[in-house]
């Protein structure tokens, strides 16, 4: 997916679904690394925004953010016990 494609689905999809779940304008949206997240449209995009929306950054190579890892992290502590 493209950098405009993406900023698309922003605007057209995430952009009302947060306005009426958040119509206070206190929503987060946390973003990975991924080239079209850190695009300049798309980065602009949020500026404009901003009243709106908290653009949450995402670390890189944070595995504590990874979700998965604690999962097996459990999962290995379950099973040994």
């Amino acid at each position: 997916m493209k950098a405009a494609n993406y900023l698309n689905i922003t605007a057209d999809q995430l952009h009302p679904y947060m306005a009426s779940v958040f119509p206070t304008g206190n929503g987060i949206i946390q973003q990975d690394n991924s080239s079209r997240h850190k695009a300049r449209i798309v980065l602009e995009w949020f500026k404009e925004f901003t009243d709106e929306f908290h653009l949450m950054s995402w670390p890189p190579n944070s595995p504590d953010l990874n979700q998965m890892e604690h999962i097996w992290d459990v999962m290995e502590w379950q099973l040994g016990a």
